[in-house]
């Protein structure tokens, strides 16, 4: 009878882990989607240590140096205005204040009717947290 009670007092324990939902990462970045040469797409984020630095890289090299910088915020979103090559895959990364990183999936910017705006931002090799 105690190894019955021993066991399903550990598969009450296993199922109660089971359900806990998975942690989210901190600080972490929304995938853009739909994102059309030079137009503006806002990019969304979250985390507990601001400001955040958002930057582009090469689609799916998360530890690439950044093609561009977006920009450095304390909130929860910004504006970029999509001017890099069409027809490539990018990913989005977010770093925080204590120098986290994490970042999006690769998404693609597809060709707008328009080719005429701003070049990239210069991007820092190692952007300080």
């Amino acid at each position: 009878m105690r190894l019955y009670s021993l066991f399903v007092a550990a598969v009450a324990a296993v199922s109660a882990l089971a359900q806990d939902p998975p942690a989210v990462a901190d600080p972490s970045i929304n995938t853009p989607t739909g994102v059309i040469e030079c137009l503006p797409v806002q990019l969304t984020f979250s985390g507990s240590s601001p400001p955040f630095i958002i930057t582009i890289v090469p689609g799916g090299e998360p530890g690439a140096a950044p093609l561009t910088t977006v920009g450095t915020t304390s909130e929860t979103t910004l504006t970029w205005v999509a001017n890099l090559p069409p027809n490539v895959n990018y990913t989005c990364v977010i770093r925080d204040s204590l120098g986290r990183t994490n970042p999006s999936a690769p998404f693609m910017i597809y060709p707008g009717s328009t080719t005429n705006c701003p070049a990239p931002a210069a991007a820092a090799q190692n952007p300080a947290p």
